[in-house]
């Protein structure tokens, strides 16, 4: 590929992974608001708010692989960022919970559709040796568009909790620029999706997914919480914390080349396992201390581990499977984000003896700290397969 359409993919990639970013934010930084303002609800249902989209995230990536063979990777992206920045400032306009549910529910589509396509993308145009560093960049605009969300939606929070969701305004940025950017590429071309064939080493990959992104949801859903009922009312502090998160995961972007070329088999594990002890940090350093460094090593664990499985998919298929298996994976991944308000929740409740931030917290460390070993234990029996 010439260095020109080079840089222009790289740019459309990042940009892509940026407006996706956003779905981490989610409304993560006004959580705490949103639970008071809407108490009557429950803590639990507000909660769902901020994982709600992963139903229709689900339905769209389960498209992936027959959509891919009827429209351009191209035209999928455009169609999912409009619905991002559409559904994200609809709440702007009411405060009625039921737009707030309906508006995060739809924006899940959006997500869903436009989330496999940066691995699909990568797979298509860049040769196996190339594709580490894209998807580092891959992971870095994630960071970046999550860092954007949480500062600027936490600046706007300061005026009123309604101009959050002017952060969403990110996703038609990214889609002007997508739409000039990106080359059209034809559809895949082959007779039926059920022709796309998966492996095994997707389904492990995506029910680790599962396990991942249902602990990792203990953050978002509830730090905002936390620091409001423990330690000070002041949204922006949410804002600011969260925004510590996006760095650190922009930062592992960076350097995810050389992260996976040093920790190769053991990236993924490794990545769970800092989120187990971010949790654990929090749980034993009281303050903002803690939070400050859990939220790191979290936005540590969610980098490395998107980027590493992605990796490993985007490598281990055929190249027109790829979406389709990504699809899999963000679908798998994805009920694990749907669920996990209940699970978190009821787990805290029956184990602990209460629904809290706190007491999720402990879940959450438990079930990475186990999923971690579970993964080391795979890589190291792999490593001993191939003879390593």
């Amino acid at each position: 590929m010439e260095r020109s359409r080079k840089i222009r993919t790289a740019v459309s990639i990042f940009l892509i992974a940026f407006a996706f970013g956003l779905n981490i934010t989610g409304i993560s930084p006004i959580l705490g608001v949103l639970n008071e303002k809407y108490s009557e609800y429950g803590t639990s249902m507000v909660q769902l708010l901020q994982t709600l989209p992963y139903l229709l995230l689900m339905l769209g990536s389960l498209l992936i692989g027959w959509w891919t063979t009827k429209a351009s990777k191209k035209k999928i992206v455009l169609l999912g960022l409009l619905i991002i920045g559409f559904c994200g400032i609809v709440p702007f306009f009411s405060e009625q919970f039921w737009v707030l549910f309906l508006s995060r529910l739809l924006i899940g589509f959006g997500f869903g559709i436009m989330g496999p396509m940066n691995t699909a993308i990568i797979s298509e145009l860049f040769e196996e040796q190339e594709r580490a560093g894209y998807m580092g960049l891959h992971v870095v605009g994630m960071g970046v568009g999550t860092m954007a969300g949480n500062l600027l939606g936490g600046i706007l929070s300061g005026i009123s909790f309604r101009y959050f969701y002017l952060a969403y305004l990110i996703a038609f940025i990214s889609w002007g620029a997508v739409q000039f950017l990106l080359e059209e590429t034809p559809p895949v071309k082959i007779e039926k999706a059920s022709e796309m064939k998966l492996n095994a080493k997707v389904y492990a990959l995506s029910f680790s997914s599962f396990a991942h992104t249902l602990f990792i949801n203990a953050y978002s859903m509830n730090v905002g919480i936390y620091i409001l009922q423990n330690i000070t009312e002041d949204t922006t502090v949410t804002g600011a914390v969260t925004t510590i998160n996006a760095v650190f995961a922009l930062m592992c972007g960076a350097f995810f080349a050389k992260i996976s070329g040093l920790l190769r088999q053991y990236t993924v594990a490794a990545s769970i396992l800092s989120a187990a002890a971010g949790y654990g940090v929090l749980l034993v350093l009281p303050g903002m201390a803690g939070v400050y460094i859990a939220s790191a090593l979290c936005g540590v664990s969610l980098s490395c581990f998107m980027a590493g499985a992605s990796m490993q998919i985007s490598v281990s298929v055929e190249p027109n499977a790829v979406a389709k298996a990504s699809g899999v994976f963000s679908i798998i991944g994805g009920i694990g984000g749907l669920i996990a308000p209940a699970v978190l929740g009821n787990a805290a409740s029956l184990l602990l003896g209460e629904n809290s931030a706190v007491n999720q917290f402990r879940v959450a460390c438990f079930g990475m700290l186990l999923l971690g070993i579970l993964m080391l234990i795979a890589a190291m029996r792999s490593r001993v397969k191939r003879g390593q």
